[in-house]
């Protein structure tokens, strides 16, 4: 079984992405300078070729609008910068199917964000940063990394976001912007090193996007199996000591190990659990306490009736949040509950993808939720209880 590590050494970047597949061996470099060619944009090179980033060999790949195409080229991004005309521009390309398939689903990703980012439909989606020339030749190049490299299992390391602010064509924008915030909803987040200043942005849209299409475990350490290649792929900047690099790593995975959790075709993440015993708290507290913690962000919250250590009934309070909000709660729980200390633990999940989808009964829409395989695969669904809570308001006897 070939096992795929992405680590985000300094980030990630839709260029990086590419760039480490290509010194890693796993994209040839005439495929790779071929793009263009494959999405008809005449004039546009992929140049390849090798830096050193803290003194680290690295390939960089660069995407170039010759002269005498450039202002043509200004024209055709600007012309299809609308999500609906990308796609259409990626679905006619020469692109082999799988690539194709893989770079219609990062622009997916991305107008999704982008329109909850800006309040409109996908379908009204004008790209800008993520709609240049560049941008397009990177995201068909990580469909053909991904074609070529064909992983069994893709595990990624925690993502590196970066601080302060970062100039777009919106305006000063913090670090992550809108859309890097939405698309890593879900995947834990590494710290941002000190030494690399107070305004950088590590991770693009595009490279986050292109992450996120592969659905990858998150590990913070390197799986198990025999180690068939590495690259590195660098940025464009400079970081002083520190390699502004991605890394990709193509493992073999022992067959023994074939039936792990992280075969099945379900998302895996990391959530941490926190948990405390009271036995001095009334029960409209504790009952609060759930709510409130709920409110804060937690994932889940519920009580369980122990008996504790001085023969009291006790209840046990266990919290699920995200690596980014679990500190938080847990300074909330120590400062407004009644207990003196807490545990808490990073617990690895599988879950299953949801989708919502709106649908028409005979008393109006209702929301459901539906849960697949990575695969596509549907195992099951169910309405929406608040949708549900609101019609039986009038029809107690409907069931949707």
């Amino acid at each position: 079984m070939k096992t795929l590590y992405l680590e985000s050494v300094s980030g990630i970047a839709g260029d990086m992405f590419a760039a480490a597949f290509i010194h890693a061996g796993l994209l040839d470099a005439g495929t790779a300078q071929d793009v263009p060619r494959q999405l008809a944009l005449d004039g546009t090179r992929v140049v390849i070729s090798t830096v050193h980033r803290a003194e680290l060999a690295a390939v960089h790949v660069d995407v170039v609008v010759d002269d005498d195409h450039h202002h043509d080229h200004d024209h055709r991004a600007h012309a299809h910068t609308h999500y609906p005309a990308l796609d259409a521009l990626l679905e006619r390309s020469a692109l082999v199917a799988p690539a194709k398939a893989f770079a219609r689903r990062v622009f997916r990703l991305l107008a999704e964000v982008e329109g909850r980012a800006h309040g409109c439909a996908i379908e009204q989606v004008a790209f800008h940063e993520v709609g240049d020339v560049d941008s397009i030749v990177d995201v068909a190049l990580a469909g053909l990394c991904v074609a070529a490299a064909a992983p069994d299992r893709v595990v990624a390391s925690p993502v590196r976001l970066g601080r302060g602010t970062v100039r777009t064509r919106h305006g000063m924008y913090p670090v992550p912007p809108p859309a890097s915030a939405y698309l890593v909803d879900g995947m834990p987040v590494a710290p941002t090193p000190e030494d690399l200043g107070d305004d950088v942005e590590l991770s693009t849209p595009t490279g986050l996007a292109i992450l996120k299409a592969l659905e990858p475990e998150f590990r913070s350490a390197w799986p198990s199996g025999r180690v068939r290649t590495v690259g590195f792929g660098a940025g464009s900047r400079e970081f002083g000591s520190r390699p502004n690099v991605f890394r990709v790593v193509m493992l073999d995975t022992p067959d023994d190990q074939a039936a792990s959790f992280g075969a099945l075709p379900f998302e895996a993440g990391t959530v941490v659990e926190i948990e405390c015993n009271v036995d001095d708290q009334t029960g409209e507290r504790s009952g609060w306490l759930i709510k409130r913690a709920l409110s804060l962000g937690a994932l889940d919250a519920w009580m369980t009736p122990i008996v504790g250590k001085k023969g009291r009934p006790a209840l046990c309070f266990t919290l699920l949040a995200h690596e980014s909000t679990a500190p938080i709660l847990a300074d909330w729980l120590l400062r407004h509950s009644s207990t003196f200390g807490l545990r808490y633990s990073t617990r690895e999940k599988l879950q299953l993808h949801r989708t919502h989808e709106v649908r028409e009964t005979p008393r109006g829409p209702v929301r459901f939720k539906v849960g697949r395989t990575t695969d596509g695969e549907t195992l099951k669904e169910k309405p929406e209880f608040d949708d549900i809570e609101k019609i039986w308001e009038d029809d107690p006897d409907f069931l949707p």
